[in-house]
């Protein structure tokens, strides 16, 4: 990545970040103060998603003006499998983007979602999840290809789901987001891509923590589905990485998606109503914001670093696990 890219879209940032409030008028797109689940007390833009759309359409527009520099980031098969990615980040920004806007039910959203993703893994190169390496099992176990289709297209749907269910309080999925971004980059994967990501979160982060922007649902399911669809390629592209350990990043979201389900379930509440149940939310009741984020942060760093060096990934994840519970009931 040049230096003259780099400033480029430093520049880019910093004009999103200046004309924030002005996106936000002209779109009429804000979160309101509903003096129920919403703490806030005044309108707030849901800009986050736009931030972070902009940057990948105009880094995609100069990877494919050069369709060289495409091909030799070694992560796209074509120019045909990279657009399908494009088309599909920015279907999935718009489903929140009018979700945002016009609040659509949630069961629409997950149909249309469920169709999303079942389209791009057909079309897609190397995005079918055909075997499952873990760490800790010598053997591999390889999925027909029916069975890699449903498993492939469940991945997304639960932690698109999971992701969105865990943006609920400030800097949470943006610093979480940030750290999956140096990830990739330490393994020297799409570098440029996510090094334009992680500017434009590190932008986003300073208008969250003064109630500037949020995310919204068409910034957490847009990174929700950046980071599946990326690991899924990382995965089956390298032997750098097995299913347990990314099961390591996406477990914390995913035990609360599984929990807030069988708990609005079990109250015979709609699976997605929402409440104030999750797990930031307890953290929250006994911790100030910054207290409750280094906390649920260090649940999944903790476990990825350590990994990284040391391996043993099972146990991390068990304690995972553990520590999540813990914080569940000590409420």
């Amino acid at each position: 990545m040049t230096s003259s890219i780099l400033i480029i879209f430093l520049f880019i940032n910093l004009l999103l970040f200046l004309g924030n409030k002005k996106i936000a008028s002209i779109l009429d797109l804000y979160d309101k103060p509903d003096n129920n689940r919403k703490t806030h007390k005044f309108n707030v833009p849901l800009t986050g998603g736009i931030i972070i759309i902009l940057n990948i359409i105009l880094i995609s527009i100069y990877l494919l003006i050069n369709t060289n520099n495409l091909l030799n980031l070694n992560v796209f098969l074509n120019k045909q499998d990279f657009l399908f990615f494009l088309i599909c980040s920015v279907s999935v920004f718009l489903l929140g983007f009018f979700d945002d806007k016009f609040k659509i039910s949630s069961t629409k959203k997950f149909l249309i979602m469920m169709l999303l993703f079942l389209i791009l893994i057909i079309l897609s190169n190397n995005l079918l999840i055909k075997e499952i390496r873990l760490s800790f099992i010598q053997n591999s176990y390889f999925l027909n290809n029916y069975i890699s289709i449903i498993w492939t297209l469940l991945c997304f749907l639960l932690f698109v789901n999971a992701l969105n269910m865990f943006d609920g309080i400030n800097y949470q999925v943006t610093i979480y987001s940030i750290m999956i971004c140096i990830y990739f980059i330490l393994n020297d994967y799409y570098n440029i891509f996510f090094i334009i990501l992680k500017i434009s979160l590190l932008f986003f982060l300073v208008l969250n923590h003064y109630n500037k922007a949020f995310l919204g649902d068409s910034g957490s399911y847009l990174l929700a589905f950046i980071f599946s669809y990326f690991f899924i390629k990382f995965y089956n592209q390298t032997n750098i990485i097995n299913a347990d350990e990314i099961v390591l990043f996406m477990i914390i979201p995913g035990l609360d998606l599984m929990r807030l389900f069988i708990y609005r379930i079990y109250k015979g509440n709609y699976p997605f109503t929402p409440d104030r149940n999750h797990l930031h939310h307890i953290v929250l009741l006994n911790n100030n914001l910054i207290v409750t984020n280094i906390k649920i942060f260090s649940l999944t760093a903790i476990p990825v670093i350590i990994n990284l060096y040391v391996g043993f990934t099972y146990l991390l994840l068990i304690t995972q696990v553990i520590f999540y519970t813990y914080f569940i009931l000590k409420k």
